[in-house]
């Protein structure tokens, strides 16, 4: 007795159901217009048998191959890799601009004002800071911190 597991039926034989990446390449190959995708692949320019692999893989393909279907379908890697299952799409949400601005900040900058909203707190005194081999006092000048060798 043969037990359906949810997969496709090929050729007699259930096979694994294909991944949300293989799903992806049906689409995307859909998408452009092409009857099949040995006729897709031939546009491309990948053997058909590579093509046919890609829209039943069951399991996350390789980083190698992702960037060649991402470079083949003309799609950002960003997407590829979320129906792969690599990423999410939260994960591929831009940076808020708060996270951005404090990029373009020196440390000093980001010390300085991490000690300007701490100022009223009382937990204790402030604590000097070593940033690439300068101390910075809360109250007073950066100093150079020199080791002895």
């Amino acid at each position: 007795m043969v037990r359906y597991t949810g997969g496709e039926l090929f050729r007699g034989k259930v096979m694994p159901m294909p991944s949300g990446f293989a799903a992806w390449v049906r689409n995307q190959i859909a998408a452009r217009g092409y009857q099949s995708p040995e006729e897709a692949a031939r546009a491309l320019g990948v053997y058909p048998s590579q093509m046919l692999q890609w829209t039943r893989i069951s399991r996350s393909p390789t980083p190698q191959v992702l960037r060649r279907v991402a470079a083949l379908f003309d799609a950002p890697v960003q997407e590829v890799l979320i129906v792969a299952g690599f990423m999410t799409e939260e994960e591929n949400l831009p940076l808020s601009p708060t996270r951005m601005s404090l990029q373009q900040l020196s440390n000093k900058q980001i010390l300085d004002e991490i000690r300007r909203q701490t100022a009223g707190d009382l937990a204790g005194p402030p604590i000097p800071v070593r940033v690439n081999g300068v101390i910075h006092f809360p109250d007073g000048p950066p100093t150079v911190f020199v080791e002895n060798t």
